[in-house]
């Protein structure tokens, strides 16, 4: 060893409880003769406030170059003891930190044997700390604007709390119209709660309210790149046209009735609409859209010459064919993601094909009062259903189909029960369930009052379907059981929404075995990325409610408003990565290892690049480097090697 510094060591009693155990007076003497020539001090308590402030004045009389503490965990007091070093006018990263209580004092029952640990510990830590290198935290000015990507209930309720909080939000949609899913409700589980009226105002009040301000909305748009980190990010964005100039169209929706263009309504799945308009009455922002593929003024149709919509609109120039795609460059701090989740709209063999059936969405603009039939059951022959069979998990729990619950559809079930029942006088309704959930203080008030037959059954492979019109029946193959079911609707399972796998992509955020986007941790994560500065909201995470999504909304804001705050720099820890460009190979073997997308690919020079920002300091690259040439700062392969010189001394 070179010439050591001289090192001041602090051993904490933590008042008899480390004593209980291990012999400070004893580990000095074996000490005594070590070749970083510590200087002792024996504190009682070192982390109390009054023991840190008599510790820093010795500190400063002693005027030692490093300082190893032989105490508790490093995930309690490190920090207080880097403060302490700075305190004492020390670069904080000239310290180390040995845990003698709950590695040794804790679990050693001899106190001979735990004494001769730490003092093997401690000789570890005085040799690795002698190779420890000045550090410095770097701080750096951000961006408090924020970009929420989606927007349903989850990304509405994020970008409102946000603009509440003055910030600046920028609110990407894919679609022509905001809300998601769940304007397609007329009636809300469990109280049955206007859909429209819950939901409506809010979305009026991103557009027209008073944080509309604050509030830049971008339908029909994408983002297609992404660069930076927390703090500071950039969004490369995609607005298809609409083809009508916000500026000049009162949303009269003259247009429609003229149209002479069809094309299937996505919405209520049941019905067609013109290739200009909006998909029902109320849709936000209250603007039409022209769909490219229908318009025969757009489309290879050879229709170029109508101009039905143009003749018909009071607002000249108000609708433009001549409309290009543009690109938006967006600068925010954070990014929140609320892509949310659809339902599987195919259908299972079984069904395919045959009349009357209907996926719980279809069946919800079904009951809807502006659905294709304006709220009136009705089968393919014309006249309201004699039966109703509702089969539960259709495609859940399943090995073949999605192994997990979704959570709602059970819910959603009893109220389909519940408002079909009360439609059409008489009706025969029939759940075929594979398991129940009713979860929630409130939702037991359906359950209850269901008047619905139960009928068990183990599987989609075990329903058959037979007849036809009033006298199809769904027969249950294991049981024997023949459900009445003119009019099926099928709880299809709930699964990632179509934006979630682009997202993912331009982010390379990962993803769960389901498809979701991951979270940094199930429990104490959930609104949350590994990628720092991208949080969740909404069923972006997997399956929930319109509940939910409002929740992990003004959740998913509440981190941002915590972690990047205005005006205020974000501090970054220098015990990071750092790769050695002469040693670089540029094999790219670190690239998709890194859990916190740090890594990026220089293609100037070829080499791998680590923006500190993002880095976690968690070491997965610095072990997989098939080179060597990327070292962790604050665990380099000096001070390691020093570690274990030191424990075997």
């Amino acid at each position: 060893m070179n010439q050591p510094s001289r090192t001041a060591v602090i051993l904490c009693t933590c008042s008899g409880i480390i004593t209980e155990r291990i012999d400070w007076d004893r580990v000095q003497q074996l000490l005594a003769c070590h070749p970083t020539r510590p200087l002792f001090r024996i504190d009682d308590l070192a982390c109390a406030a009054d023991h840190l402030e008599a510790t820093a004045q010795w500190l400063r009389e002693e005027q030692p170059d490093r300082l190893v503490v032989a105490a508790c965990s490093p995930r309690e007091h490190e920090s207080t003891f880097r403060k302490l070093m700075a305190d004492a006018g020390l670069n904080p990263y000239f310290m180390q930190l040995v845990n003698v209580r709950e590695q040794i004092a804790w679990v050693t029952a001899d106190p001979v044997q735990a004494t001769a640990k730490a003092a093997r510990m401690l000789s570890a830590a005085l040799y690795r700390v002698q190779r420890h290198v000045p550090l410095q935290e770097r701080s750096f000015p951000v961006r408090s604007d924020v970009a929420v990507i989606g927007a349903g209930p989850a990304g509405i309720q994020a970008a409102l709390t946000l603009a509440r909080a003055g910030r600046k939000v920028t609110l990407i949609e894919k679609e022509p119209f905001i809300g998601g899913l769940p304007v397609r409700f007329e009636e809300l589980f469990p109280n049955l709660d206007c859909g429209p009226c819950l939901l409506e105002p809010v979305m009026g009040e991103v557009l027209h309210g008073p944080e509309s301000e604050s509030i830049q909305v971008l339908t029909l748009s994408e983002v297609t790149a992404v660069k930076g980190g927390f703090g500071n990010w950039n969004l490369t964005v995609r607005q298809s046209p609409r083809y009508i100039d916000p500026e000049l169209c009162i949303g009269c929706m003259e247009c429609v009735a003229v149209c002479p263009a069809r094309r299937p309504n996505v919405w209520n799945g049941l019905s067609d609409m013109a290739a200009v308009g909006a998909p029902f009455a109320g849709a936000l922002p209250n603007l039409p859209h022209i769909d490219p593929a229908a318009c025969l003024r757009l489309n290879d149709s050879g229709g170029q010459d109508c101009d039905a919509c143009v003749g018909q609109c009071p607002v000249e120039g108000a609708l433009r064919f001549d409309d290009a795609p543009t690109t938006h460059s967006i600068d925010v701090g954070a990014i929140i993601l609320a892509t949310g989740c659809v339902e599987e709209d195919s259908l299972p063999g079984v069904f395919a094909g045959l009349a009357d059936i209907h996926t719980a969405y279809a069946f919800e603009r079904l009951l809807a009062m502006n659905g294709p039939t304006e709220g009136e059951l009705r089968t393919a022959r014309g006249g309201p259903p004699k039966s109703l069979a509702i089969v539960h998990c259709a495609g859940s729990l399943d090995e073949d189909g999605v192994p997990y619950c979704s959570g709602t559809c059970c819910r959603d079930a009893l109220k389909f029960a519940h408002l079909a029942a009360h439609k059409v006088e008489g009706l025969s309704v029939t759940r075929l369930v594979r398991e129940q959930m009713a979860p929630g203080v409130d939702a037991a008030h359906l359950f209850h009052h269901d008047q619905s037959r139960v009928v068990r059954y183990g599987g989609m492979d075990r329903l058959h379907v037979a007849g036809k019109g009033a006298d199809r029946v769904i027969v249950c193959t294991d049981t024997n059981e023949r459900v009445a079911a003119e009019m099926i609707v099928l709880m299809r399972p709930l699964v990632p929404g179509q934006g979630t796998a682009s997202v993912c992509e331009v982010l390379e955020l990962d993803r769960d075995g389901a498809g979701f986007i991951a979270t940094a941790h199930s429990l104490a994560g959930s609104c949350s990325t590994a990628l720092k500065g991208v949080y969740l909201a909404g069923s972006c995470r997997g399956p929930g409610d319109i509940r939910e999504a409002f929740a992990t909304g003004t959740a998913a804001a509440g981190l941002v408003l915590s972690d990047l705050v205005a005006q205020r720099d974000i501090v970054v820890d220098p015990q990071v990565a750092v790769v050695d460009v002469d040693r670089c190979s540029g094999c790219v073997t670190c690239l998709p290892l890194c859990p916190y997308k740090a890594i990026s690919w220089n293609d100037a020079d070829r080499v791998a690049h680590i923006e500190d920002t993002l880095c976690q300091g968690c070491g997965t690259c610095v072990a997989a480097c098939p080179a060597g040439a990327i070292e962790g700062r604050g665990f380099s392969r000096d001070m390691l090697r020093a570690e274990l010189e030191g424990i075997l001394s």
